[in-house]
């Protein structure tokens, strides 16, 4: 069967494949909500490459640049590279916003097409927390508390099964054992 997905200008025909023990996690959520420290965080748990959109937009040259356009190439670069990682046969984590259906849906296709076993995380946290955690500098991201208002008032909602994961100061290690649970309990 062959599968036909993009994000953006690029197109990727797929092949189904098997299923094997990869698992590709996707973490999506709203700027400041933690994601990125979680998504991190399980991919040391379950021994993933890590591929997060913050890292990806810096090395592409595209910090501060939020355009939609811009933030499709993003995403498409994710894409080719998760294609690539499954072929090695290792675990991946993806770490991203996913703010929009037709961000996620190539992803979607891409963990059913080929031989991973895939889950989505939503992390969510309290817009005290995010206002307090988007206040301060981080490592890759630039997004402040006008871009997370932005994005969240685009967030389309997510209809796919999916774990929701509250994220609040000093909670990472029991939001990586309700994943771990998750994710092994959904591809037994």
């Amino acid at each position: 069967m062959e599968i036909n997905t993009h994000v953006g200008k690029d197109s990727v025909i797929m092949k189904e494949h098997p299923k094997s023990n990869s698992v590709l996690v996707m973490v999506m959520g709203l700027p400041g909500s933690g994601k990125s420290y979680f998504a991190k965080g399980l991919a040391k748990e379950i021994d993933a490459i890590y591929l997060g959109s913050d890292a990806l937009r810096k090395e592409l040259g595209l910090m501060g640049s939020y355009q939609f356009d811009n933030k499709l190439s993003v995403y498409d670069e994710m894409l080719k590279r998760a294609k690539k990682i499954e072929k090695s046969g290792k675990n991946l984590v993806l770490d991203a916003t996913f703010y929009l259906k037709k961000i996620r849906d190539p992803f979607f296709v891409l963990a059913k097409s080929l031989s991973w076993k895939f889950s989505i995380i939503h992390i969510k946290a309290d817009e005290t927390l995010i206002t307090k955690r988007l206040s301060k500098t981080r490592e890759d991201s630039e997004a402040d508390l006008k871009v997370h208002q932005k994005i969240k008032s685009e967030f389309e909602p997510i209809l796919e099964p999916h774990l929701l994961i509250q994220s609040t100061d000093g909670s990472l290690q029991e939001n990586l054992d309700k994943a771990l649970k998750y994710i092994h309990s959904s591809h037994e």
